[in-house]
Parts: structure tokens; sequence; C-alpha cells
């Protein structure tokens, strides 16, 4: 039979473990959110409330998984050590990044309150802080985990955490914009010619800044709500701008197609131009002409100044 403090730690982890795996999973999901992956398939509402659900659900399971320490009879953590961070003094880094990760989700959960009044800019800056918060979490479990012996258990925690970050790079607006700049250097030459004329529903507009991620060149949230954005854009370069449309929750963005109009050299038709050789041989006749006329002159000027004959008439 188990005693009191077996008990305790097997609560105490168990209750760690699913905490930890309910946060990766928000995580990934806070990233599908912020890009508008499932916008296509799943309505906005829908994704933001499981998000919500499961970060809440993660940190809730996070707080219980700190307090259970406390409840151990021969553990030495106590409730200082749970709040302040390098406190304990038998593992300051391990202890000390899983409570500054937690305290720093619950300071993001209780930010959604103050949304509206940060701007949704400010607010989606201060959010970033979450991908910091979860990488100290990773490092709790990984140094402070006295359960994480077994290679499928600490494998299984960096197998989460390197998804995590290649997602991330992957999701990055620098990312995205060196694949469309790729993209729309390969396929310059397959590209039709026009302009495509960009519409923004300013009623429907939602403000989510998915636009903004897929397209930064063309859409801009500014920190008064506004959204700004171009009014035409090239076909050649309008992929970017066809997927923000895509993943636009409340499909606000009205994408046209303006056909270009192109202005031709005009050129002489070939077949109407006279032949070289008639030419040329009307020049010859011409020229013959006025030499004839200039000889005949020559000479009935030299008659008519001859001595012993009168002037012509």
């Amino acid at each position: 039979m188990r005693s009191a403090a077996e008990s305790v730690h097997l609560v105490a982890a168990s209750v760690g473990f699913a905490s930890f795996f309910l946060l990766w999973l928000a995580v990934v999901w806070g990233i599908v959110l912020r890009n508008g992956w499932a916008q296509t398939r799943i309505k906005h509402a829908t994704v933001y409330t499981f998000h919500m659900v499961v970060a809440l659900l993660g940190l809730s399971l996070g707080i219980v998984h700190a307090l259970a320490q406390l409840a151990n009879p021969v553990g030495l953590i106590r409730l200082v050590h749970v709040l302040v961070p390098f406190s304990y003094r038998y593992d300051r880094i391990g202890i000390a990044a899983g409570v500054i990760g937690l305290e720093v989700l619950t300071a993001l959960t209780l930010s959604v309150m103050v949304q509206r009044r940060l701007g949704h800019t400010r607010w989606r800056a201060l959010h970033a802080f979450a991908y910091m918060a979860f990488m100290l979490v990773v490092a709790h479990v990984l140094v402070s985990g006295t359960d994480t012996g077994p290679g499928y258990v600490w494998g299984s925690v960096l197998v989460a955490w390197l998804f995590t970050v290649v997602l991330w790079l992957v999701s990055t607006v620098w990312f995205a914009t060196t694949r469309r700049r790729l993209a729309r250097n390969v396929n310059s030459q397959r590209q039709p010619g026009g302009v495509l004329a960009v519409n923004v529903d300013a009623v429907r507009c939602g403000r989510f800044a998915f636009c903004e991620h897929e397209a930064p060149e063309v859409f801009r949230l500014r920190s008064d709500g506004r959204l700004s954005y171009r009014a035409s854009v090239a076909v050649g370069e309008a992929q970017s701008v066809v997927r923000a449309a895509e993943v636009c929750p409340t499909r606000a963005i009205a994408l046209t197609q303006v056909p270009s109009v192109v202005m031709l050299e005009r050129r002489a038709d070939p077949a109407i131009e006279e032949p070289r050789s008639i030419t040329s041989t009307r020049d010859r006749l011409h020229g013959r002409h006025r030499l004839t006329a200039a000889l005949r002159l020559r000479r009935d000027t030299r008659r008519s100044t001859r001595p012993g004959r009168p002037p012509l008439s």
C-alpha cells in the first residue's frame, strides 16, 4: 500500500503531465488560430473557444500541480517557493522556471479581460510571451521532473517542444515573406497580366489581423484598431492576397481582377509597303528626268548666247 507521500507525489506528477500536454495543445492551437489555418473549415468562434477552454484547463491543472506539492508531508516546498522564483535553494533553476512560466501564463489569461482597452496590436504583442512561458514549462519538466527518467517520457516532451518550435518558425512573417518571394520568382513567367482590386468591408471586418499575417505588404492593422490596405496589387503578387481573403473569418475581403491595357507599337503593314525595286526604279527615273531637263536648259542657253545668231524668243 502506498504511503501518503507517494500518493501525493503520484497525483502531483499525473496532474503536472496532464497540464503540460494541455498547455502544449493550447499553444499549438493558438498558432493555428493566429494564422487562420483552420478558418476555411471551422468557424472562428469555435476555434477561439476551443483554444480558451484548453488553455484554462491546462493552467488550472498547473496551479493544482503546484499546490499539490504543499500537501506532501515529507516535502520541503513551501508556499513562498511556489510564488517567488529562485527561493527554493535545492532546485533553483527548475522550480524557478516552472513558477515564472505559470505566472506568465496566468497574467496572459487575465489580460483577455482588458484586451479591448489594450488594443488588438498591443495585446497580440503581449500574448507572444506565451511561447516563452511554454519554453519555461518545458525546462521545468525536464529539469525538476523526477519521473522523466524513461526515454518515452522525456522523448515525448522533447518531441512536443520541437514540434512547437518548427510550427512557430513556419508561421513567422519572415518565413511567409520568403516563401511568397520564392513562389513569385518561380511563377513570374506563368502569371497572367492585370491588376487585382482589393476592397475590405469595414462593417464586416473583425480586426483579427489574419490578413496582415498572410500579406503584410498589403494589409496592416493600425494601433487605433483600423485596417489599412492597398487598393490594388499586381496579379503576379496576388497569391498572398488571395490567401488572406480565404482565411478571413468574416469574409470581409473582396477581390476583383481588372485586366491591364497593353499599348502596342504601331508598325507599317508589310503587305501594303511598296517593293524596294519599284521605289528604287522610280527614284532613278525622277533623277534621269531632272538630269535631262538640266542638259536641255544648258544647251538652249549656249545657243542663245552664240555670236551671229539672234537670241531665241
